[in-house]
């Protein structure tokens, strides 16, 4: 069963229970998709609606603690591959990017409109 996000979270707890929900979703399709175009399809679908919507409301917050960054580093490197990444609608890249470069100071950001 796939639990969908039909409202977006208004506070940080919400967000990281939509984070630590994701990386349960994630985790379950690596271990039960074995077609590989599948697997990709709904990995979208969950990047979209659970990881973009979390990401958002963190970045609005203007706050990520100890356990939403963990959340956020699992998310990025266990479940996010280059492919994915190129499957992902343009407004979910951009939330993503933002998020990883939300600690950065500004001096390191590669577009005016991270800064």
């Amino acid at each position: 069963m796939v639990m969908v996000n039909t409202a977006a979270p208004t506070d940080l707890k919400a967000a990281a229970k939509l984070l630590a929900d994701a990386v349960l979703l994630l985790a379950r399709i690596d271990e039960t998709c074995k077609n590989r175009d599948h697997s990709l399809t709904v990995k979208k679908f969950v990047f979209t609606n659970h990881v973009h919507e979390a990401f958002k409301t963190l970045l609005d917050a203007g706050q990520i603690g100890r356990m939403e960054a963990g959340l956020v580093l699992t998310i990025i490197h266990q479940h996010l591959s280059e492919h994915l990444f190129s499957l992902l609608d343009y407004e979910v890249v951009r939330t993503i990017e933002k998020i990883l470069m939300s600690h950065l100071p500004n001096e390191h950001a590669t577009h005016e409109a991270l800064v």
